[in-house]
């Protein structure tokens, strides 16, 4: 991944390598340079490299630097981001540092699993005649917590790189050995005068003036107890500190070097005693051409720890030969970071290991005089035990031994993974240089994890304590921390490890990132990390996310969300459903129950709750495996809108039902009649409602009577009295209609006492009744007095007024008993009946003879 991730969000710059990763096989995710953690590893080295670049630094130095100065810059938690991740450039690097740890330990990890047993070095024939670099080689192989204490020790050092480079500086104590040539010219010349005998640079300390070294061999500041010259004393300090940082960052190359160009062959020729000894024909090693190394570099490895001992020295030169020769005291003692300590102990651990199976191994280069190797002999050697030291053990002992391995109290020695959760447990109570706050940092405590294979365990721990984290943390950094998490479980999952962190838990920290990548608005990528979830909580999740959009927001953007789902392999219908449920679960309490019930008319404005139910549905409509469903909500929402009297509400959802859908009404009538059966009805009503509407914008067009004033052409009244007349017509005719068609009277209703209901069934049929018992006497009322009011301009409605009774009365039809409550408490029958005498009355009053007549 190259530079140009640095100008998207870190979250597309993750789901990019993420949804490319996804197909691969698992030796492809492992792979050493294009491997998904070493790829998430590179997006997180970009963006370090832009942060550190703008603070005027380059991309490593100034965050290592304060490691080593001991700072705890960053130790509390991740430092503050901007947008979606921020700059904090140390957090990148440890992000980064992070990835490459957890790739290079899963890639040991899984490849040491699925090989095969019989290869090990335990079972292999060994060579009698290999040498010392082979068999460490072989050694290592064949032991899985030695290859994982290498693999650990090999990143540590590649992140620990040096800081305090030196400049070369041709000349031997340049300033010393000029102090000591103007010493013998004075001497010389005092001599020339008659003075006793002078004693030369060979006399020492006591023939000297006391101040500074007499000689200029490598050992005579210790020797003598005595002092270069300032100039040379600082640089050889810091030439010696650079060495340490050279080699403690693997690269004894260049401190072999460095110490060649100045001028200090003797220390590379001492640093030279680490290099394991090979030479060709003795094994099947072919990295090599020409024999190399050190043959007794067991006895150059005490020596080592025996300079490491001695108190004259610099730290700094103690530290490098301690580095080498795997002692822990001197190391420990100039680690001032978190890392550095670590790598201490680790290097300790590792070098004692490799020493003391080598021993067990035996073979011609043992230096035991005791050894019964055949070829070897008791020329030269030397018995080491002579030579071994105290030093301090990785948890904190001495331990005569020399190898750094601490004891358990029964005497067992401890295994690899126990000294090593030591360790830690010790960094975490260091407080001296801020070594136990940079231990708390989240990605540090990380790293532990995945060192001790503990990241189920972590995750476990980890997902309880996100509800405090989103409260109680920066949002930047706890969005870069649940982003990693998500991540790390994704990569996990991609292994098919033997024994994966529980799906709970990913699922949750998954959620939590779902919602991050909605709050942060990256619409793209909800549904490729919804769907890593299980299929039930990546249907939930997704929905999540769709419930969230706007209402105003345009159809097709919703389409194409939707659609999303379906390019990342997420069940559309399941989503759109629950999307749908999620917000009827929501929004249905806020709309008035049925006792609270008030009619709208139909200029009435959509309140905030009802236009999000409406704009529910358009999620069904998107895909014609949810078209039923549409049908089945759509009643649902006209019962619960007639039900509490919006009726402008429940006319605008049924007229933008899309026509493709309610195409499908004969399909869906096949699978559940009822529910084909309820829409009709409801369109039914709103034809009558809408006619009964057309009616009264006519009517309210009504010529004026003539006056002085006014005068209406008699073609004109004629126009509109033929108007009135057709849609007078139209109304009463679909009104009537509805009346006859058993209005919402569905079939199952009849076997509803008798079938076992769900809750769901029971409400739909109180619903149904309770609609019946509100709009069938609506219905009545509209078509009696539109007939009423109309009768002095079309007199044949008044016969027609009078004739309704009749209709209402039908026991076909039974409709006079919506007019009366189920209690008996909303008896409207009263009313209507007020209503027809009144008629009746008028029309008596117009034309008795005639109305007997129209009545019979």
């Amino acid at each position: 991944m190259d530079g140009s991730t640095a100008s998207t969000s870190s979250f597309a710059a993750f789901a990019q390598a993420l949804n490319q990763s996804k197909a691969q096989p698992v030796a492809s995710l492992l792979d050493a340079q294009t491997g998904l953690a070493q790829v998430f590893a590179s997006a997180c080295s970009s963006r370090a490299a832009s942060a550190l670049s703008g603070m005027g630094v380059g991309p490593r130095t100034i965050g290592f630097l304060d490691r080593e100065r001991g700072t705890a810059a960053g130790g509390e938690g991740v430092g503050g981001e901007n947008d979606d991740d921020g700059d904090d450039g140390e957090a990148w690097e440890l992000e980064e540092q992070t990835w490459n740890l957890i790739h290079l330990l899963y890639a040991e990890r899984l490849q040491r699993a699925s090989s095969d047993p019989s290869s090990s070095s335990a079972e292999r024939v060994k060579n009698p005649y290999e040498t010392p670099f082979a068999a460490v080689q072989d050694l290592i192989d064949g032991d899985a917590p030695l290859s994982e204490l290498r693999i650990i020790r090999d990143w540590l050092s590649s992140t620990l790189v040096c800081t305090h480079p030196v400049e070369v500086r041709k000349g031997y104590w340049p300033f010393t050995k000029n102090r000591l040539r103007n010493d013998k010219r004075t001497t010389s010349t005092s001599s020339g005068r008659g003075g006793s005998a002078g004693k030369g640079l060979g006399l020492g300390k006591a023939g000297g003036t006391g101040k500074g070294i007499r000689a200029l061999d490598p050992d005579a500041p210790t020797r003598e107890a005595s002092a270069l010259e300032l100039e040379d004393g600082i640089y050889e300090k810091a030439l010696n500190r650079t060495l340490f940082e050279y080699v403690r960052a693997g690269q004894l190359d260049a401190a072999l070097d460095l110490a060649r160009q100045s001028d200090r062959s003797w220390r590379a020729a001492s640093l030279r005693g680490a290099l394991l000894y090979w030479r060709p024909g003795l094994d099947d090693t072919q990295e090599l051409t020409e024999p190399m190394g050190n043959e007794n570099r067991a006895l150059w490895k005490a020596v080592c720890r025996s300079i490491c001992t001695r108190a004259a020295l610099d730290e700094y030169e103690k530290a490098l030969y301690g580095a080498l020769s795997g002692d822990l005291r001197s190391v420990i003692h100039v680690s001032k970071s978190w890392e550095t300590q670590l790598w201490a102990h680790v290097n300790a651990r590792l070098e004692a290991s490799i020493d003391a199976k080598l021993d067990a191994r035996g073979a011609w280069w043992s230096q035991d005089a005791d050894s019964t190797f055949p070829g070897t002999n008791d020329v030269g050697a030397v018995k080491l035990v002579e030579l071994s030291i105290p030093s301090v053990g990785v948890d904190g002992v001495n331990s005569s031994s020399g190898d750094g391995a601490g004891k358990k109290a029964a005497g067992e020695p401890l295994t690899v993974a126990e000294e090593l959760r030591n360790v830690f447990g010790r960094l975490g109570q260091t407080e001296q240089h801020g070594i136990q706050a940079q231990s708390n940092h989240p990605f540090r405590v990380v790293q532990k994890a995945v060192i001790l294979d503990e990241v189920s365990e972590l995750l476990i721990h980890v997902e309880p304590k996100l509800a405090e984290m989103r409260v109680t943390a920066a949002p930047q950094q706890y969005a870069r921390l649940v982003r990693f998490f998500a991540h790390l479980i994704l990569f996990l999952r991609l292994l098919r490890l033997e024994r994966p962190p529980p799906d709970v838990v990913c699922n949750s920290i998954l959620r939590a990132y779902v919602e991050i990548l909605e709050g942060y608005g990256e619409d793209d990528l909800v549904a490729l990390y919804a769907s890593s979830l299980g299929p039930e909580s990546a249907t939930e999740s997704y929905a999540h996310y769709l419930k969230l959009m706007d209402v105003n927001e345009p159809l097709e953007h919703r389409r194409a969300a939707l659609r999303r789902a379906e390019e990342h392999h997420l069940d559309v219908a399941a989503v759109a459903r629950s999307t749908v449920a999620m917000i009827f679960d929501e929004v249905f309490p806020s709309i008035p129950s049925l006792s609270d019930f008030a009619m709208s008319s139909f200029e009435a404005g959509l309140s905030l709750g009802e236009e999000r139910l409406i704009r529910a549905i358009d999620w069904l409509t998107f895909h014609p495996l949810t078209h039923f469903d549409a049908i089945v909500q759509t009643n649902t929402l006209m019962r619960l809108f007639l039900s509490s009297g919006k009726v402008h509400a429940a006319r605008t959802l049924l007229f933008e039902l899309p026509a493709d859908v309610v195409g499908q009404l004969e399909t869906i009538a096949e699978a559940k009649p009822d529910e084909a059966v309820e829409f009709v009805h409801w369109r039914s009503f709103f034809e009558a409602l809408n006619a009964h509407l057309q009616y009264l914008e006519l009517w309210s067009k009504r010529p004026a009577p003539h006056s002085a004033h006014t005068r209406v052409s008699k073609m004109d009244t004629h126009a509109w009295t033929t108007a009135l007349s057709n849609v007078v017509e139209t109304a009463r005719q679909s009104i009537v209609d509805v009346l006859e068609m058993d209005w919402l009277k569905i079939d199952g209703q009849a076997d509803a006492a008798a079938a076992m209901l769900t809750i769901d069934d029971e409400r739909r049929w109180v619903e149904l009744a309770r609609i019946r018992q509100i709009y069938v006497p609506e219905l009545v009322f509209r078509l009696h007095h539109m007939l009423f009011d109309t009768s002095d301009v079309l007199p044949g409605n008044l016969a027609a007024v009078l004739k309704l009774p009749n209709l209402v009365a039908d026991e076909r039809h039974k409709l006079y008993l919506e007019f009366i409550g189920a209690s008996g408490s909303q008896n409207r029958l009263k009313e209507y009946l007020s209503f027809v005498r009144a008629a009746h009355l008028v029309g008596l009053d117009r034309d008795p003879d005639a109305f007997r007549l129209a009545s019979d």
